[in-house]
């Protein structure tokens, strides 16, 4: 009898798993993998994962958004993908997880006074990349100052 290849739904499960990985720019069997892997079910590997566990996993990741497809389209105003790599980076660096979690939300909504981040335009875009690198910054040196000064400096965000 002739098996003809078709995808078992632990296969496409597993599949899910990688594809959110590559969204949140984790590459594949990567130590940061394991370790994202590791946080989210305590297994290192999606072969160790029951398929419940895995039905569990990939409701968790659409739940956070890692397996929306991006609307970036293709209008002129649009964000380039550069622009939407570069805004996740800065996002993961902060501890949002990516560019689609409700907190991530907030703070687009903060600073663009839009209420998502598949609405955002070149130009909006480029407040949220700059708004987050001064996030950073701000982080970097209040981490350099090692409590030097016990007053809480304002936050780049706040000083208005």
């Amino acid at each position: 009898m002739k098996q003809s290849w078709k995808p078992t739904p632990r296969r496409k499960l597993m599949a899910m798993v990688h594809i959110a990985a590559q969204q949140l720019n984790i590459e594949h069997g990567s130590i940061e993998y394991r370790t994202w892997l590791q946080n989210l079910t305590g297994k290192t590997s999606c072969k160790d994962l029951t398929d419940e566990q895995l039905r569990e996993l990939v409701a968790l990741l659409r739940q956070q958004g890692c397996l929306e497809r991006k609307a970036t389209g293709s209008a002129p105003n649009r964000p380039t993908r550069i622009q939407w790599s570069k805004m996740e980076i800065l996002a993961r660096r902060l501890g949002f997880g990516n560019a689609m979690t409700p907190q991530f939300a907030a703070f687009v909504k903060r600073i663009t006074k839009l209420e998502s981040p598949r609405f955002l335009t070149r130009q909006s875009i480029s407040k949220v990349i700059i708004g987050l690198e001064k996030w950073l910054e701000y982080k970097k040196r209040k981490n350099d100052a090692h409590g030097t000064n016990k007053h809480a400096a304002k936050t780049p965000l706040n000083a208005r």
